[in-house]
């Protein structure tokens, strides 16, 4: 009988792609881990590894195989996660994924005052982007998302909390820092950096502003910290990117992009057709009270 220690050895070794390292992490013996490996091949009846020097391969098999693995055991530890809830929220584990902005700007407080409460709740949080986000929750291996509405997912559920309107960042210094919008033909000729096409909210303004922008975009940058930095280090360039992204002391000013004005909307995103743990309840509880406490609340783009 497959037990759930065969399926934990298994998805360790096929991570490591090493025996010994699993065995490490796992804190046994190789001979017992390379035991458990041989055991669960003969329950099977099909090899999981290729054997390659001294490193490991999963074969087509062990690939197939290790999707299921990964499932059942996550629901396992959903279900006990689900116990741990029934017992006051004294312990158990949360598992919350955030995009940059807000995982740096609005998570940092939620999880002080859960914590405060709730000690006993150990918290795991991911800085993914959204599309990351919506699917690791869908699958499981998430309980809550932190990140902004996506489209065409029957997995999700998204709970809006607020909207962010599309800015222009730039220097104290820049040709444009006085103004309070600017419209999107304006972007034309800026020498503009953006974030790479991995995320989002690139996707939404390559779809928004295109027309203006295609041409005039000489940097991409998957980090949002080294494209801030990049602004303050060079005059002329500059960025676009969501509000909340900046501090007020950051010596860079934001201008609001409009005709065509452009929002997204932050969201709580749950997985569809499953039960809340209380632990994940109480994290979206503190989130939409902070949210409430710093005025953040649904509006529309501007159409100037």
């Amino acid at each position: 009988m497959i037990e759930l220690r065969h399926l934990r050895y298994f998805l360790e070794v096929a991570r490591h792609e090493h025996v010994s390292r699993a065995a490490d992490a796992l804190h046994v013996t190789q001979s017992t881990l390379s035991h458990q490996i041989t055991q669960l091949e003969a329950l099977l009846g099909t090899q999981l590894f290729d054997r390659i020097g001294r490193g490991i391969q999963l074969t087509d098999a062990g690939r197939t195989f290790s999707d299921y693995a990964r499932r059942a055991l996550e629901e396992v530890d959903e279900g006990q996660f689900a116990l741990d809830g029934l017992r006051d929220l004294v312990r158990g584990r949360v598992r919350i994924g955030a995009i940059h902005t807000y995982n740096t700007t609005l998570l940092p407080a939620v999880i002080a005052e859960f914590a405060q409460t709730y000690p006993g709740i150990h918290i795991s949080v991911e800085d993914l982007p959204a599309p990351d986000i919506a699917a690791q929750v869908g699958s499981g291996a998430l309980h809550l998302g932190l990140s902004f509405a996506t489209p065409g997912r029957a997995d999700v559920e998204v709970e809006p909390l607020f909207s962010e309107r599309l800015m222009l960042v730039v220097r104290d210094d820049h040709p444009l820092a006085r103004r309070k919008s600017v419209s999107a033909r304006m972007l034309a000729g800026l020498r503009l950096t953006v974030q790479t096409e991995r995320f989002l909210s690139r996707r939404i303004i390559n779809a928004q502003l295109g027309t203006w922008i295609a041409d005039n975009i000489w940097l991409e940058m998957s980090s949002i910290d080294a494209m801030l930095e990049t602004i303050r280090l060079q005059r002329q360039t500059a960025g676009i990117l969501f509000e909340r992204t900046i501090d007020k002391d950051s010596g860079l000013r934001q201008i609001e992009i409009v005709q065509p004005g452009v929002t997204r909307t932050a969201a709580i995103i749950w997985r569809s057709g499953r039960a809340r743990s209380r632990a994940a309840a109480e994290i979206a509880a503190a989130v939409r009270r902070h949210c409430k406490a710093a005025g953040l609340s649904m509006k529309r783009a501007a159409r100037r």
